[in-house]
């Protein structure tokens, strides 16, 4: 078995391991929309799998802190006595990224943001966006979830329309088909040992969680990308990250070699040379 949440529609789909729909269930994502990073009170996007399912016997309505039942059950009296409490009913199913960088490890951890699907009042909206980043389920619905899930199973929580975002890499990304295109990766001229990077490397993310491209600089005042094909046409994002990087060293400007301009603002400072990749150029962003 395996889910998928859609934020555009509030639509939780059950599919079985053979591709064929089992269930569907409205659901309540995050009132602040999609987001990975911790504290943004958004819900994450992208490959996902479950951490831990907690609750199993507990009784409809039971209330949770902290993924351990209070001994509580939810009640208007119980609610009106706590109006500003976010209830967490019935069951937990805590996830976990599956992409480091985008959804896990370092301030975009999945896991480390509690983000769960989980139980919540009656009276809540559901099929519209109001939570504070986890997914909000009808509690009768979730008891049905629950029954057929295990622990591993796959969770993708997708968006309608493609939002790139780059994001500081805190983990080794490996990605298939990732490759040097028109600009300089890291085995060029430019950089010759990962030793010579300096400060934070970015990573270039489509919004399912797809890699498409790493950046970073290097000693010397010097850029490197490595894009794929579908990443080339979002440059400029990266390129961005990479000069805002380098106004925090303090530097004047960054340098690149490139067989073309790599983007607005990037100056032409030298003659064609042959390099490792071909013929190339040297391109300056004045910071």
């Amino acid at each position: 078995m395996r889910i998928v949440i859609d934020l555009a529609s509030q639509q939780l789909t059950l599919i079985t391991a053979l591709g064929v729909v089992l269930n569907q269930f409205p659901v309540s994502t995050a009132l602040n929309g999609a987001g990975e990073q911790g504290g943004s009170y958004q819900t994450p996007r992208g490959r996902h799998a479950i951490r831990a399912m907690i609750g199993a016997n507990a009784p409809i309505g039971a209330v949770f802190r902290s993924r351990r039942l209070t001994g509580e059950v939810y009640s208007a009296e119980l609610a009106s006595a706590q109006p500003e409490r976010d209830w967490i009913l019935t069951r937990i199913i805590w996830l976990t990224g599956r992409v480091p960088g985008f959804n896990r490890r370092g301030g975009v951890d999945t896991m480390a943001r509690y983000i769960y699907i989980h139980g919540t009042p009656d009276g809540e909206p559901m099929g519209t966006p109001a939570s504070h980043g986890c997914i909000r389920m009808r509690n009768t619905d979730l008891v049905t979830l629950f029954e057929v899930l295990r622990p591993g199973a796959e969770v993708d929580i997708v968006a309608a329309d493609i939002d790139w975002l780059v994001y500081p890499v805190t983990a080794a990304i490996e990605v298939e088909g990732l490759k040097a295109w028109s600009l300089p990766g890291p085995v060029s001229p430019v950089v010759e040992a990962d030793d010579g990077s300096v400060g934070r490397v970015f990573a270039l993310w489509q919004q399912q969680g797809h890699c498409e491209g790493v950046g970073g600089l290097s000693l010397g005042g010097t850029a490197w990308l490595q894009l794929t094909d579908q990443g080339a046409g979002q440059v400029d994002r990266l390129l961005a990250a990479l000069a805002e990087e380098a106004r925090s060293l303090g530097w004047r400007h960054v340098d690149m070699l490139a067989p073309s301009q790599p983007a607005q603002g990037w100056r032409l400072v030298s003659a064609a040379f042959t390099s490792e990749i071909g013929l190339v150029r040297r391109y300056r962003y004045v910071l």
